[in-house]
């Protein structure tokens, strides 16, 4: 069964913070409040990073599940993902939506009310929830909850790492409207030197795709 486009759209929103914070972890921050904050300081040091993932849409009171993998990469203000065959591609200006089954792209501008960047979303995030380390029953497992003080886009997020190695194991997300995610990352890689023209679409290598631009 294909995933739905409103899911899918719901799971691109939350990659996007996921790589934000994908970082190496450090542990030695006194609060989870210090922590996050120095996780985003951490992510803004890398020249780039791609990641590999695993996600799992769980619906519990309609009892649905669906799995489905993904990659992502960004640089900066410019991102790329693909998902269950829809690839976002943004240079930070130029958001370019391609649906690849369907043969079709929609390019928009990117603007401060749209703009979906890693960046912006995860500093947007940390000026908006609380965050506090909770203990789980796997003693090398350190769980940090974040709460939305502000909007209720999500109930919780629960990020599950090694307290050894400070290696993200897992990311469970909870929906306001009941639907959760959960991703666990599967490859993980930083400083890899992506080239600018990896986040712009190039319409001579899809010479068959409907271009609908939107700007």
């Amino acid at each position: 069964m294909t995933m739905n486009y409103e899911i899918n759209l719901i799971m691109k929103k939350y990659i996007l913070i996921i790589i934000g914070i994908l970082t190496s972890i450090s542990l030695s921050a006194q609060t989870a409040e210090e922590y996050l904050n120095s996780v985003i300081e951490k992510h803004k040091s890398y020249d780039d990073i791609s990641i590999v993932f695993n996600c799992k849409v769980v619906d519990t009171e309609n009892g649905y599940h669906e799995s489905t993998t993904g990659h992502a990469s960004m640089k900066g203000d410019s991102y790329i993902m693909n998902i269950e065959g829809q690839e976002m591609i943004c240079n930070g200006e130029t958001l370019w939506t391609h649906l690849i089954y369907d043969e079709e792209v929609m390019i928009s501008e990117v603007t401060e009310d749209n703009d979906s960047s890693p960046l912006a979303i995860i500093n947007s995030f940390s000026e908006n929830v609380t965050a506090t380390f909770i203990e789980g029953d796997d003693t090398d497992i350190k769980i940090i909850e974040i709460k939305e003080i502000i909007d209720t886009t999500f109930e919780k997020v629960m990020l599950s790492f090694n307290k050894h190695n400070s290696n993200i194991k897992k990311i469970h997300i909870f929906i306001s409207e009941g639907n959760e995610f959960i991703y666990e990352i599967t490859d993980f890689k930083t400083n890899q030197n992506l080239p600018d023209s990896m986040f712009i679409f190039d319409e001579t290598m899809h010479p068959n795709v409907e271009v609908i631009d939107m700007r």
